[in-house]
């Protein structure tokens, strides 16, 4: 539990930092800077906060390889997207 609130709370963070970064970009909207390096780990990060919340909505005793879903899932992704970065 402590570690997913670090990551929630490291996410939250990171979403205040954003904010404050685009007010301060003065071309405009720092949404267009991003290029499309930087739209996948954007995405893996959203992906990975959604399943961590979810973990949070619904507990489990028992899950695969004994440990919960969510720490599963989090694991396939951060493989997968290791693995995508890799032989890209």
């Amino acid at each position: 539990m402590l570690a997913v609130g670090g990551v929630m709370g490291g996410n939250s963070f990171d979403v205040l930092f954003l904010a404050i970064s685009d007010v301060a970009y003065q071309k405009g909207s720092i949404y267009q800077a991003i290029s499309l390096d930087e739209i996948f780990p954007i995405a893996l990060t959203i992906l990975i906060t959604a399943i961590l919340l979810l973990g949070l909505l619904r507990r489990e005793k028992y899950g695969i390889a004994n440990i919960g879903f969510e720490s599963f899932l989090v694991l396939i992704c951060y493989i997968g997207a290791y693995l995508f970065l890799f032989f890209r």
